[in-house]
């Protein structure tokens, strides 16, 4: 005699806390669990959970409340204080790594434990902090958080206002910008046999590099010549070389930076008559 077996359906947080929300909604309790195709009573006991109600506030929203089974921490307390520290340090550009997020946890269970505080903070609770929350490492790049966002934003204002108080046409408006060059970097990708184990084997990255600086006119019609900065005053590779015919001028500094100092000069000697010159 063949038996009818029911096939155990699993639940997401985010499908929990949906399900109770309409509930909230007077939906009728007995129509719900149609729709969603669940039983009565697994939505009575979702009702009985009280954690539910705080999964939203303690776990990562798109990821998070994809969980289908979830671990509460032993010190509810000490997980909400700690990942709203790691929340906030994170929206304001601070990056958190492993050992800080463990010296930060044991700091806010002495705060909260007092003298009755024995916390300590291995490898595994951080493992199990991090799923809980969907935190994973990410690389840092970039110098954005460094940015005065108030003053960027209210500038373009402020720019449009001069050049129509002035009457700057496109052609008289230029705007310069430099970058480093890494001319020996290689690339962090490769291609690989699948049989070769060593293919994520490398070297130490050389960072040799110059800087560049290129001005051009809001217009595109005039491309000042660029400026390359690099570290010698005379390379080995520009010996007995004709430099004028370059397509680019070349000073040094000690660190193949730009300074205060290369900048006026560019601006008088290079900048000014070429503008002369093109207007």
């Amino acid at each position: 005699m063949d038996m009818l077996v029911c096939k155990h359906k699993s639940f997401s947080a985010q499908e929990k806390l949906y399900a109770l929300d309409q509930l909230k909604k007077s939906k009728q309790q007995t129509q719900l669990p149609r729709d969603l195709g669940i039983s009565e009573s697994t939505l009575r006991g979702w009702k009985k959970e009280e954690k539910l109600c705080i999964l939203s506030c303690i776990l990562e929203e798109e990821t998070g409340l994809q969980c289908k089974t979830i671990k509460f921490a032993n010190d509810e307390s000490l997980d909400s204080a700690l990942y709203q520290w790691f929340v906030q340090a994170r929206s304001e550009g601070f990056p958190i790594s492993g050992p800080i997020l463990k010296a930060q946890a044991e700091k806010f269970d002495h705060l909260i434990n007092r003298n009755e505080s024995k916390f300590k903070a291995s490898n595994d609770w951080l493992d199990r902090f991090k799923k809980r929350h969907a935190i994973s490492q990410v690389l840092v790049s970039g110098e954005i958080c460094s940015a005065d966002k108030e003053a960027a934003n209210s500038y373009p204002i402020e720019l449009k206002k001069l050049l129509e108080e002035g009457c700057y046409t496109a052609d008289q408006v230029y705007n310069c910008d430099e970058i480093g060059l890494c001319f020996k970097m290689l690339p962090d990708l490769t291609l690989a046999t699948r049989t070769n184990s060593h293919k994520r084997e490398g070297f130490k990255q050389r960072k040799d590099r110059v800087t560049l600086l290129f001005c051009v006119n809001k217009s595109g019609s005039h491309k000042v010549r660029p400026l390359m900065i690099g570290k010698v005053r005379s390379p080995r590779c520009f010996h007995r070389v004709n430099m004028k015919p370059l397509p680019f001028e070349f000073t040094n500094s000690k660190n193949a930076w730009m300074n205060s100092s290369i900048f006026e000069d560019w601006f008088h000697k290079t900048f000014l008559p070429a503008v002369r010159a093109h207007l």
